[in-house]
């Protein structure tokens, strides 16, 4: 799996989860001006896991704040990624 790909499935997910129409800009935006609430949030880490095999801990989704962080975490757990 490349990393552009990730970053556009991650992209897709916030999309339809805020209803909104995002581009990879998206990656670098907090995740509250995006509209991404607690919630949204913890199924988004429900999509990275089943779509990527990525466990995101509650500590790491505590710090988490744009998209790009959870790429970054993400490519901790999965160098590959």
């Amino acid at each position: 799996m490349e990393i552009v790909e990730f970053q556009k499935k991650l992209i897709e997910w916030v999309g339809q989860l805020t209803e909104q129409e995002l581009d990879e800009r998206a990656l670098s935006e907090p995740l509250q001006e995006l509209g991404v609430d607690s919630l949204m949030a913890l199924e988004l880490a429900v999509h990275v896991e089943r779509g990527f095999g990525v466990r995101l801990s509650e500590e790491e989704l505590a710090s988490i704040r744009t998209l790009e962080d959870i790429v970054k975490a993400a490519q901790a757990k999965e160098p590959g990624l």
